[in-house]
């Protein structure tokens, strides 16, 4: 009886570990594909983390990123280390965003494995984040401010938590008890308890300094957690509880100093009022309620499932898209009914809490002004275990089983056939796949590297852009050259001065003698300079550089921002 025991064990050690051998191998390569295409676009959103952590490897040392009271530095400190290690580039962030997704994918893998216990549910979870929708693979594979991390930190958030307490006895936390049910059986060598509930304190408080949204996995997990706790009394488990808010404490310090020096600005920026005029999503507007829906129903859930992509509002392939929205449908139907069969008991209301607080994160925040649906990436992983959870069959009928192992075998097929092809498509389309929800701002790479070889040459290292061509030049010229936000970004002359989201820039551009104004692809903007300087009596030359134009060469004076046709 014990050498079955321990073959058992043995045998799902060997199937767990070769099902996250064949899902890392798909992931690494999908990712590899995706690169190697140059179909991700690099932006000033980007570039901000990337001079973020070129300044941290000559020393600076930012809590949030520039011009923030929010989402943590943490992903430029990870960047910061592929510098000292690979050098300054694009490319070496893309490389450092690759392996942080490798982390995503063998971390779903392992929380739809914890509340499943099945190896074919944590196989189909693994491989649908691997090959993902479109707008899982954007926002893990260019940087806008931690969401691998946020993704990383909250598969393992849900894993433990869940791990640590279900089935829960009081036998079951002695002080003699080291196993964990967060891991799987494979390994005979397991962690003390008490280190594991402080090192889920760390994560979470690491995750909550990196980004807020965060919180989408710690309250449904923390509320499963209180009441195992609840119903299995133990003062040794509340011990254990204020291990782990030690460990919270420990990994969120840095919010929590920055906070107390700057008038609980990260604090102040998450309540309704927010910040106003001094930080970057002060400027977010409140919404109509109608409006919120409409953007939850049309633009968050579809870029979800891949039936949008994050920069078009037309939908992708809509009759596919609507069959793979229907199989997630049956999914969570499926495990709704199945009650405790497909997932562990409790597992179904920790994603079903997920996707109603972050439905009402949504819907009572001012973040639903974004369109792009990158908020909702912490619900992938309910959507997947519910399409993976298919393959799992709950009848007792062989011929029954067999079918509905097929059929939910097939769903994942077409739902991966789908996410596969939103990529291929968007990779060929106009834009790549771009960051820029608003395509009048997405500007092509092609003529960087000649503009930034112009403006060197003739000494022109300062002055005044829009946001988006602002920070990209500057890391792509290693600081070379260095301008200022001072310019609106779009036709509609819209501006704010939030966006000039690095200081040194504008104080550089304001005391330098030889300036350039530079502008790009946008007519309206152009003739409001043109005007403004001839009411202004002042003469210059203009370059056309490819989508580029340079004003330079002023007399007899240089022209100073604020600019007048700029809306505020």
């Amino acid at each position: 009886m014990v050498k079955d025991i321990e073959g058992c064990r043995k045998m799902g050690q060997r199937r767990y570990f070769i099902g996250l051998l064949i899902v890392l191998v798909i992931a690494l390569i999908a990712r590899s594909l995706l690169l190697i295409s140059g179909a991700v676009s690099f932006h000033s959103d980007e570039a901000i983390v990337a001079l973020m952590a070129r300044h941290i490897t000559l020393g600076e040392r930012p809590v949030f990123f520039y011009g923030q009271a929010y989402m943590g530095s943490l992903d430029a400190w990870v960047l910061a280390l592929g510098f000292q290690l690979f050098g300054e580039s694009v490319n070496t962030i893309r490389l450092m965003q690759s392996i942080l997704f490798i982390g995503v994918v063998a971390t779903a893998y392992h929380a739809a494995w914890v509340l499943s216990r099945r190896i074919a549910v944590a196989v189909g979870s693994g491989l649908l984040f691997a090959i993902g929708p479109v707008l899982l693979a954007l926002y893990t594979t260019a940087t806008l401010g931690g969401y691998n991390e946020t993704l990383i930190f909250g598969h393992l958030i849900i894993a433990m938590g869940y791990g640590l307490t279900h089935n829960l006895k009081p036998s079951a936390i002695s002080h003699q008890r080291s196993a964990s049910p967060a891991s799987p059986p494979i390994t005979n060598h397991q962690p003390p308890i008490t280190f594991l509930w402080l090192l889920l304190g760390i994560i979470t408080g690491l995750a909550w300094w990196t980004n807020a949204l965060i919180v989408i996995y710690v309250v449904p997990v923390a509320l499963f957690m209180l009441v195992q706790i609840l119903r299995s009394p133990s003062r040794r488990m509340w011990i254990l509880v204020g291990v782990a808010l030690i460990g919270f404490f420990i990994g969120s310090a840095p919010w929590w100093l920055y906070a107390l020096q700057n008038e609980w600005g990260p604090l102040r920026f998450l309540l309704p009022t927010g910040l106003r005029g001094d930080n970057v999503g002060a400027e977010l507007q409140e919404i109509p309620f109608t409006d919120r829906l409409i953007g939850l129903l049309l633009f968050g859930l579809p870029s979800l499932l891949g039936l949008r992509f994050p920069w078009e509002a037309a939908f992708f392939l809509p009759v596919i898209g609507l069959v793979v929205l229907g199989i997630v449908l049956i999914g969570f139907y499926r495990l709704a009914r199945a009650r405790n069969t497909l997932l562990q008991p409790g597992a179904l209301w920790i994603l079903l809490g997920m996707i109603a607080l972050m439905i009402a994160v949504f819907l009572f925040t001012r973040f639903s002004s974004d369109p792009s649906g990158r908020y909702f990436l912490p619900l992938t992983l309910p959507l997947v275990i519910a399409v993976s959870s298919l393959t799992v069959a709950t009848s007792t009928a062989q011929t029954r089983s067999y079918l509905a192992r097929y059929a939910g075998l097939a769903a994942v097929g077409l739902t991966l056939l789908y996410f596969a092809a939103g990529q291929i498509v968007a990779a060929r389309g106009p834009y790549g796949l771009t960051t820029q929800f608003n395509t009048e701002t997405h500007l092509p790479a092609a003529d960087d590297v000649a503009l930034i070889d112009w403006l060197l040459t003739n000494d022109l290292r300062y002055g005044y852009t829009n946001y988006w061509i602002n920070f990209r030049i500057a890391f792509l010229s290693r600081e070379q050259i260095q301008l200022s936000a001072a310019l609106p970004d779009k036709s509609n002359m819209l501006y704010t001065p939030v966006f000039d989201r690095y200081p040194p820039y504008r104080q550089a551009s304001d005391s330098a003698e030889r300036v350039a104004y530079i502008t790009a692809l946008i007519p309206e903007i152009d003739a409001a300079m043109e005007s403004w300087l001839a009411a202004e009596a002042i003469t210059y030359q203009t370059q056309q550089i490819g989508i580029y134009r340079v004003y330079y060469g002023f007399a007899p004076r240089v022209p100073r921002p604020p600019v007048p046709f700029a809306r505020q």
